[in-house]
C-alpha cells in the first residue's frame, strides 16, 4: 500500500473513532427526574393553549404570577415534536446529532489552519470535557450555533462573500428563542469588530497620525462588518419578550435565589467531589495559554480576535462548570491553531520517509488511545461512572414513570410540595391536573420565595406547619436523590412525622401523604411500613445499577435504616471494591456508630482510591481525635487546609485542638 494511502486510511479511522467516542459519551439514558427536559416538553405541548408560559411562571402555585422571560420556549416545540415522532430515542439521536455537528465543525475550523495531526490528538482530551455535559439541553444547541456564527465570519472573511454573512439574520432569529447564550454569538460578532477595526487603527496610531486618521483608518475595514452586526442585534429583537429579551443575559442572575451546582467554578466543585474532569480542564487550560505562548514566539504577535476568544472563554469556565464543555469546543481550534506554527520544524528532517514514520506512528497511537478510551468509556458505564454517569441506551432509565403511574391510579392529588430538581419533570407528567410547588428554574421564583419559604420549610418544622397550612398541602412527591443539606435534613424529619405516611418508594422518589387530609382507605392501601420499607429497599437494590444503590443505600441511611444502607453499599463494594463513594459512606456509618476503628480504615480506602476531599480529612480526622491519636487528627485537618484554604470545619479543629493542648488537656506533639 502506498505510503499516502496509509496515512489516509488510518486518518478516515481516527476520525470515525472519535465519532464513535461521541455517540458512547451521549448514548447515556436519561434520568428524567433531576432534568429540565420535562419542562421543554411541557412548553412544546402547553404553548398552543396558553402563550402564558412565555411571560410568567406558569407551572406552579405558589408564585404563578412571577414574571419570567421563558427564552427557551423554541426548543420546547423541537423537542416535544420529536418525543411525537419517536419518543425519548429520537431525543436522544437529535442530542447525538447536534454535538457530531458541533464537534465537526469545530473540527473543521481548527484543520483549516492547523492541519490533521494536532485538531486529532486534541480531540480526544477535548471529547472528555464533553462529558460535563451530556444530557438534552437547550444549551447543545447554542454550542453549534456558536460555532456556525464562527464557521460563517471566517468562511466570509477567506472568500471576500460577505453577503453570506446574511445568514446570520434567521441564526439569531431561531437562537434568541431557543436559548439565552445567544449572547455569546454576538459577543463573537464583537470580538471579531474589534479585531477588524484595531490593527490599521493602531498602525495610524503608531505613526502619529491624528485621531480622525485613526478613526477613518479603521472604520473603512469595519464598516462592512457593523450592518451584520446590527442585523444580528435586530434579529434577537424578534422574541416574545422583544427588548427584555433581548438584555436578558444580563439580569438573569441579578434575582437568583437559588444556588446550583453547574453555576459553581470547578476550584469550588472540587472540594465537594471528585471528578477526573476538573484535572483535565486545568490540564487543558494550561495547555492553551502555553499555545498562545508558542504562537508568539514563532510569529512575534498574537491574533486578537483569538486572543479576546480565549479570555471570553477561560472566563466563562472558570465562572461556572456548565462552560467547561462549550470551553474544550473553542479551545480545540484555538490551541490546534497555535500549536501547528510548530510545523516548521519539518524543515530539519531532511529525509521524507523517516516524516513519513513518524506520522505513521504517531497516528497508530492515537487510534491505540481511541480504541482503549472507548473501551473505558464502557467499561465505566459497568463500574465506577466516573464519566458515564448513566446506563447506556437512548432512552429513559428504568422506571422513571412509575411513580407517576402510581400517583395518577392511585387518585392522589395536591397540593404538592415536591423539591427543586423533580418539578420539571411533575410539570410534563402532571400539568394541568396540578401545579408544583417549585422547579428547577431559579429565575422564575422571587429570591424571598428561595429564602424565606422553600429552604426554610425543609429546615425546620414551625416553617413547615406554617406554610403546609397557607398552601393547604396534602401530598409530599419528593425526589430522595436530592444532596441538599436541607433536602436531606426534610427527607429525615418528615420520615418520623407521624402525620405523614410513606405510600411510595422506587429508584427516585418518594410520595407521602397527609393522614388528616386523604381517604382513610387510600392509607391503608397504600402504606408502606418500616417492615416493608427495609423489604422494598433490598428489592430496589437488586434490580438497581450501583448509581442507583448509593441513592438507596443514602435514603436508607436518611430513614434511620442504618443496617440496611450498609447492606447496599457492601453490595456496590462487591462489584467495585474502590468505590470511592461506597467506602466513605460505610465510613461515615461506622463513624456515627462510634466504631472508630472501622471508620478509619474504609475512609483511609477512599482516600487511597481518589476521594481526596476535605470533609473526608476532616471526618477521619475526627475519628482519629476519638481515638486520642491527636498528631494523625491535626495532620488530617491541616490536609483538609491544603485542599481547601479556608475550610471552616478543619479551622475550627485544630482550634479546638491547640485550645486543649494550652490547658493540658491534651499533650504537646
Amino acid at each position: 500500500m502506498r505510503a499516502d494511502k496509509l496515512e489516509k486510511l488510518l486518518s478516515i479511522f481516527i476520525k470515525f473513532g472519535l465519532a464513535v467516542l461521541i455517540i458512547i459519551l451521549f448514548s447515556q439514558q436519561i434520568e428524567f427526574t433531576s432534568l429540565d427536559l420535562g419542562r421543554h416538553l411541557a412548553n412544546g405541548r402547553e404553548i398552543w393553549h396558553d402563550t402564558g408560559l412565555l411571560f410568567r411562571n406558569f407551572y406552579s402555585y405558589t408564585e404563578p404570577n412571577q414574571a419570567f422571560v421563558n427564552h427557551h420556549w423554541l426548543i420546547g416545540v423541537v423537542y416535544y415534536a420529536l418525543y411525537r415522532l419517536g419518543g425519548f430515542n429520537f431525543l436522544s439521536i437529535f442530542n447525538i446529532a447536534v454535538w457530531l455537528g458541533a464537534f465537526f465543525l469545530a473540527w473543521r475550523l481548527a484543520r483549516q489552519r492547523a492541519g490533521f495531526y494536532w485538531t486529532a490528538w486534541l480531540s480526544l482530551p477535548v471529547i472528555f470535557l464533553f462529558s460535563q455535559r451530556t444530557d438534552i439541553r437547550p444549551e447543545n444547541v447554542s454550542y453549534l450555533f456558536l460555532l456556525i456564527v464562527w464557521f460563517l465570519l471566517e468562511k466570509s472573511q477567506a472568500d471576500g462573500q460577505k453577503r453570506r454573512l446574511f445568514w446570520l439574520f434567521p441564526l439569531f432569529l431561531i437562537w434568541v428563542n431557543t436559548h439565552i447564550y445567544f449572547f455569546l454569538g454576538l459577543a463573537f460578532l464583537f470580538f471579531w469588530s474589534v479585531s477588524v477595526f484595531l490593527p490599521p487603527a493602531w498602525k495610524r496610531l503608531f505613526n502619529q497620525a491624528d485621531f480622525k486618521d485613526v478613526w477613518r483608518a479603521g472604520w473603512e475595514n469595519l464598516r462592512s462588518w457593523v450592518k451584520y452586526f446590527g442585523f444580528a442585534i435586530l434579529a434577537c429583537l424578534i422574541n416574545p419578550n422583544t427588548g427584555r429579551g433581548l438584555l436578558y443575559p444580563f439580569n438573569i442572575l441579578r434575582e437568583y435565589g437559588y444556588e446550583i451546582a453547574e453555576n459553581k467554578s470547578v476550584f469550588f466543585l472540587e472540594n465537594l467531589m471528585s471528578s477526573p474532569i476538573f484535572f483535565l480542564f486545568k490540564a487543558g487550560l494550561i495547555f492553551l495559554v502555553v499555545s498562545f505562548f508558542v504562537f508568539w514566539l514563532v510569529r512575534h504577535r498574537l491574533n486578537i480576535f483569538e486572543v479576546l476568544l480565549a479570555v471570553f472563554f477561560t472566563g466563562l469556565a472558570l465562572f461556572a462548570s456548565r462552560n467547561l464543555a462549550l470551553f474544550s469546543l473553542v479551545a480545540l481550534v484555538l490551541a490546534s491553531r497555535n500549536f501547528s506554527e510548530l510545523s516548521y520544524l519539518q524543515q530539519y528532517i531532511s529525509r521524507s520517509e523517516i516524516l513519513f514514520r513518524i506520522k505513521l506512528v504517531s497516528l497508530s497511537t492515537l487510534l491505540f488511545l481511541i480504541f482503549f478510551s472507548g473501551f473505558y468509556l464502557w467499561s465505566d458505564s459497568q463500574g465506577q461512572h466516573k464519566i458515564i454517569r448513566h446506563n447506556l441506551g437512548w432512552n429513559l432509565t428504568a422506571g422513571s414513570f412509575d411513580s407517576f403511574d402510581f400517583f395518577r391510579d392511585s387518585n392522589l392529588s395536591g397540593p404538592l410540595f415536591n423539591n427543586y430538581d423533580l418539578g420539571s419533570a411533575l410539570a410534563f407528567w402532571l400539568y394541568p391536573k396540578e401545579k408544583v410547588f417549585v422547579d428547577n428554574r431559579p429565575e422564575a421564583y422571587s429570591v424571598k420565595f428561595f429564602k424565606e419559604i422553600y429552604k426554610p420549610m425543609q429546615e425546620n418544622s414551625y416553617d413547615w406547619n406554617k406554610y403546609r397550612d397557607i398552601y393547604g398541602i396534602k401530598t409530599i412527591y419528593f425526589s430522595h436523590t436530592d444532596m441538599t443539606p436541607w433536602g436531606r435534613s426534610f427527607l429525615r424529619s418528615i420520615l418520623n412525622n407521624q402525620r405523614w405516611a410513606l405510600v411510595y418508594v422506587d429508584r427516585y422518589v418518594v410520595i407521602l401523604v397527609d393522614k388528616q387530609n386523604t381517604d382513610e382507605k387510600i392509607v391503608d392501601q397504600y402504606i408502606i411500613t418500616e417492615p416493608v420499607l427495609r423489604v422494598r429497599l433490598r428489592e430496589l437494590s437488586a434490580s438497581s445499577d450501583d448509581s442507583g444503590r448509593l441513592y438507596l443505600a443514602s435514603l436508607a441511611e436518611t430513614a434511620g435504616q442504618s443496617d440496611i444502607a450498609l447492606e447496599i453499599y457492601r453490595q456496590i463494594l462487591s462489584n467495585n471494591v474502590d468505590d470511592v463513594h461506597a467506602l466513605a459512606s460505610i465510613g461515615s456509618l461506622y463513624a456515627a456508630r462510634g466504631d472508630m476503628a472501622q471508620a478509619i480504615n474504609y475512609l483511609s480506602r477512599a482516600i487511597d482510591s481518589g476521594r481526596k476531599l476535605p470533609s473526608i480529612y476532616n471526618e477521619r480526622g475526627l475519628a482519629y481525635f476519638n481515638l486520642g491519636r491527636y498528631e494523625k487528627a491535626a495532620a488530617d485537618w491541616r490536609a483538609a487546609l491544603k485542599l481547601e484554604k479556608h475550610n471552616t470545619t478543619a479551622v475550627s479543629y485544630l482550634k479546638q485542638l491547640n485550645e486543649l493542648q494550652t490547658q493540658g488537656t491534651v499533650p504537646a506533639f
